[in-house]
């Protein structure tokens, strides 16, 4: 689906991007009776969108009852864009089919139990084989996982939660992970569904992709003679579980694919960087070494490097 339309950028002092141009009532009608399905949360939008020969992903912002577009600097600031300028836009919205879900391999285990799950009881699948609404069910709409949506490792200099807003995470993931693109070429981690229901996520990509660990992290560096750019070394840097099926061995499941999944994509070896005390969303001491990880190094006393070579 299609959607031209003039408009004016305006600036708004809100979260970052500052920039917009406003959908036209007519043409978000549209699109929001096209979208119903496909919105991730907060009514936003995955849209494609072009102004002159730029094109690129981004997603609609609902306000007043209406959209916006927003505008970053990457593209605003080449084209010489400002405040009050009149640009010509389109906008293109590719419903995606619904997706079944992955098939339950034993019978039904019910959220709140306590009972251990095995590897043998999930589906473990990449990351872009699964549904943006089925991800987006696993990180919840409140706390940190909705907040940060995986980016704690992923941030450039100077952006923060605060600064970059949830929406603008959210979007980031998702053009990170493909979800629901089973032919895009790349897809950074692994979605496990347990009798048919997403329930546990594990991020696994290029450790060279991730600005704040090469530039603020000293945990895989301390100690230790690394190339921070060497792509072929991989990291394991986040385990997010679906509230009522937590500690049960979903994250250990995870991080047995995750090897899988490093090494199927070209890694030479796979890292990850466990907290002794708390796990949280990095994981624990034994998440990593019950699938086969060996410490290389300890830079604190809550804090260590695992790795596995292949």
């Amino acid at each position: 689906m299609d959607q031209e339309f003039s408009g004016e950028v305006l600036e708004w002092r809100g979260p970052a991007p500052y920039y917009f141009v406003p959908v036209p009532e007519q043409e978000g009608a549209a699109l929001r009776a096209a979208g119903l399905a496909a919105s991730y949360g907060w009514g936003m939008l995955p849209i494609r969108a072009r102004i002159g020969s730029t094109e690129w992903k981004t997603s609609l912002w609902p306000k007043d009852g209406g959209y916006l577009l927003p505008l970053k600097d990457a593209v605003r600031k080449p084209a010489g864009i400002g405040v009050g300028d009149a640009v010509d836009v389109r906008l293109t919205f590719d419903a995606l089919p619904r997706q079944q879900k992955p098939q339950a391999k034993r019978a039904h285990i019910p959220r709140g139990s306590r009972e251990p799950v095995s590897a043998e009881q999930l589906t473990i699948v990449p990351a872009n084989q699964a549904s943006w609404a089925d991800l987006r069910s696993i990180f919840g709409t409140t706390g940190n996982p909705a907040r940060c949506s995986c980016q704690r490792f992923r941030m450039l200099h100077k952006e923060s939660w605060a600064s970059e807003g949830p929406e603008e995470l959210a979007a980031r993931l998702r053009d990170q992970t493909a979800c629901g693109n089973p032919k895009a070429p790349a897809t950074s981690g692994l979605v496990a569904y347990l009798d048919g229901e997403p329930v546990g996520w594990c991020a696994v990509a290029p450790r060279a992709d991730h600005a704040r660990l090469l530039r603020d992290n000293r945990v895989p560096w301390l100690g230790r003679t690394e190339d921070k750019t060497d792509p072929t070394v991989w990291a394991v840097t986040c385990f997010i579980t679906h509230a009522g099926y937590r500690r049960r061995g979903i994250s250990h499941a995870l991080a047995h694919a995750s090897v899988d999944f490093a090494r199927q994509r070209g890694a030479h070896a796979l890292e990850g960087y466990p907290d002794f005390a708390e796990g949280g969303s990095v994981g624990t001491l034994a998440t990593f070494t019950d699938a086969g990880f060996t410490q290389v190094s300890q830079p604190g006393k809550r804090r260590a490097v695992l790795r596995i070579d292949f």
